[in-house]
This record gives C-alpha cells, sequence and structure tokens, in this order.
C-alpha cells in the first residue's frame, strides 16, 4: 500500500539553518516520518538573510534528499501564485503541511491554493502549524500589523478550514484564542536533537562560562542578560553565536558590551551550522537563553541532553528546571534582576555542586521526549 503524499511548506529548509528552531523542526521531522509519508518540500533556494542560492542546491527543480523527501528550491525569480498551483498540482498531495502564517509566498499564498485544491480533492486534509507566532510573546512584536492581518484572516474564514498545529497546551490555547474554541487543534510535540554529553571548561568557584546559540533579535533577550551581567562581580564570559536579526537591537547590545566591567568578557561568533553545534558547546558551561517566547525551544533542549545546566524563562516550556537539578527558571518579570542572580548561583558553585546540574540536565533532557510517542502524536494529526 502505498504511503500518503505530504506536501511541506516553509521560507527554509537544510541546508538552510539562519531561520532557527522551524527548520530543525522540519528536517528531523522529515528524518523521522519519511516511513510514514512520501514527503515533499517546497523553500526558499537561499539562507535567511541573503540572496545567494545554497550551497549543492539547484533551484527550481525537485531535488532528492537523504533518501527521505524530494525538495524543491524556488528561486526568487521564479515565485508566482501560478507556479504554486502548478506544484500542488504536480504533487497531488493527501495531506498539505504549512508552516508558520506571515510568509506570503510559503505561508498565505500557499494556503489560498491549498484551499482551492481541497475544493476538488475532499479527501485532502491541510494543517498549518503555528510555529509559535500566536503566542503572547510573538504578537508583541509589530503587533499592530499582526493584529489586522490575523482579523483579516477571521473574515476569510481560513483558519475554520484547516487543522491547527501545536506543540503543546499552551500553543493550542493561543491558537484557539485567536480564531475560537471551534477551530480542529492538534498537539504534536517537536521532534528534538539528542545530543550525547557534551564537557565543558573545568569548573571553578567564582567563575563561569555561558554561551547562547540563538537568533539576536528582540525576542531572545541577550541586552536583558547584558544588563544583568553588569551587576555581576564573578569573573563571567558569555559566548554569543547565531546570525543578527535586527540589527538596530545588537547595536545597543554592543554599546552595552562596551560598558561592561572588566570582570565581564563577551564573544560574539556569528552564526553556526548545526553540524558544528556539538563543538561549539565544548566552549561553555551553562547556557543562557531568556526568551520572551519559545514554543518549543531546540536550542535549550540541545543544551540540556548535552549536560549543559539552562538559564531561561517560565515564558518557555521548559518549566521550573530547579525541581530537575537541570537549571533555572526565572519570571520573565523578574528580568534582568533575576538573571544576575542565576548567572551568580551559577559562577559560584564549585565542581562538585555544578557537576550534579550537568547530570540533572541529560537526566532532564531524557525524560522529557519519547519518539514512539511524538510519531503517533503526528499520526493523529494528520488523521492517519
Amino acid at each position: 500500500m502505498s504511503r500518503p503524499r505530504l506536501l511541506i511548506f516553509y521560507d527554509h529548509f537544510y541546508p538552510a539553518y539562519r531561520a532557527g528552531g522551524p527548520v530543525q523542526s522540519l528536517v528531523n521531522f522529515v528524518r523521522a516520518m519519511a516511513d510514514t509519508f512520501d514527503c515533499y518540500v517546497v523553500c526558499r533556494s537561499h539562507e535567511a538573510g541573503s540572496r545567494e542560492t545554497l550551497p549543492g542546491v539547484i533551484p527550481d527543480q525537485w531535488i532528492n534528499w537523504e533518501e527521505k523527501a524530494r525538495v524543491y528550491y524556488g528561486s526568487p525569480s521564479q515565485q508566482s501564485p501560478a507556479q504554486l498551483r502548478e506544484l500542488i498540482e504536480e504533487v497531488q498531495p493527501d495531506r498539505v503541511f504549512i508552516n508558520g502564517i506571515y510568509s506570503l509566498y510559503y505561508n498565505i499564498l500557499p494556503l489560498r491554493a491549498a484551499l482551492r485544491y481541497k475544493d476538488q480533492h475532499a479527501g485532502c486534509i491541510i494543517v498549518i502549524s503555528a510555529r509559535g507566532m500566536l503566542l503572547k510573546g510573538a504578537l508583541a512584536q509589530k503587533a499592530f500589523k499582526k493584529k489586522i492581518y490575523l482579523g483579516l484572516l477571521r473574515m476569510l474564514g481560513w483558519p475554520a478550514r484547516v487543522q491547527w498545529h501545536a506543540t503543546d497546551a499552551a500553543e493550542a490555547a493561543a491558537i484557539r484564542q485567536q480564531f475560537g474554541n471551534n477551530i480542529h487543534t492538534g498537539i504534536a510535540e517537536n521532534f528534538p536533537n539528542l545530543l550525547a554529553p557534551i564537557p565543558g571548561p573545568p569548573k571553578e568557584a567564582g567563575n563561569v562560562v555561558l554561551g547562547t546559540i540563538a537568533l539576536i533579535g528582540p525576542m531572545k533577550n541577550h541586552r536583558k542578560v547584558l544588563e544583568a551581567l553588569q551587576q555581576c562581580h564573578q569573573s563571567i564570559t558569555w559566548h554569543i553565536y547565531g546570525p543578527v536579526l535586527d540589527a538596530p537591537y545588537w547595536e545597543d547590545c554592543q554599546a552595552l558590551i562596551r560598558q561592561l566591567p572588566a570582570n565581564i568578557r563577551v564573544h560574539y561568533h556569528g552564526p553556526v551550522p548545526p553540524p558544528q553545534v556539538p563543538d561549539v558547546m565544548k566552549t561553555f558551561q551553562v547556557f543562557i537563553m531568556p526568551s520572551q517566547s519559545e514554543n518549543f525551544g531546540h536550542a535549550l533542549f540541545e543544551a540540556l541532553s548535552a549536560g549543559k545546566p539552562v538559564i531561561t524563562t517560565d515564558t518557555t516550556p521548559f518549566k521550573n528546571l530547579q525541581a530537575a537539578t537541570a537549571g533555572i527558571t526565572l519570571p520573565a518579570a523578574q528580568l534582568p534582576a533575576g538573571l544576575a542572580t542565576a548567572i551568580t548561583t551559577f559562577a559560584e558553585m564549585n565542581a562538585p555542586s555544578f557537576e550534579e546540574y550537568v547530570s540533572g540536565a541529560g537526566r532532564h533532557a531524557q525524560s522529557r521526549f519519547d519518539a514512539v510517542a511524538v510519531r503517533d502524536q503526528y499520526r493523529k494529526l494528520f488523521q492517519l
């Protein structure tokens, strides 16, 4: 019996990585579900923030990806509503999986084309993954434009004609808050990267090496960390990795970096490709990312699985890390003062106390993920 055809839309797919967590989510999904679906992916031919064609990519044709999917890397010059309709008709999907809600060419126009296709193919199921974009913290960014757009979606009635994907109950509630309690919403967790333990620099009382791997913009709260570091008196090093999403925001951060006292050292290393993440994690002891909003937080999970205690906020899914001796979860309202206290706590730890958190971080990551259960969640989401 043939597998159902699943057509996936998102702006970026591997080898792109600079768009952050959603790319990793989709890559892991395709790898995990390739024996369930015949997967087809439609994405851009270039990296986020660039117009150069991705290495090894031939634009505007289907490419075999890892023997698990066929990927169509569309070039900007070929983008049109007609092309989208042609791709859908060519694939003849049983399921359409749209990731995100704001992109004109990879969310909005595919949704319109998929709904028209569904009118002619009643068995087709359309699933939209909100990818955290409807959570409170995310909606606060460019709030006026998003309010108008979401209101237009409601007027068109499109949200009621699809199945919505949330990664947890909080995101499901956020989707219903926007589009009504009668919206069809299913929960399926993301497939994370589960890393082996990665030792960092030896720990000594009185100092700590922090690390962050994340897009640089207001959502990830780099500035709050810098404000907290101004209050710390121990010897602290912070390694920052990730592409700059918001240049003015990063300029403000750089101004704060120049004002830091001599006991604080901050190093920015730029974006890091996913295969290099394990090597990067060797350079720090504690992962810090006090995000305003995360619907999953791949970087947080990867850090925990590698044995890196985490400092984050309760606006991520990683709540009450203290109870698991895996890190410190702070109320978002307590930034930056709470961050300064958390950083100081880890800086003052001796090696034996810190090792308890290293072990706790790894155990906590292992306990959070059940691959068989997550695969079943996706089968239910796509009504298989």
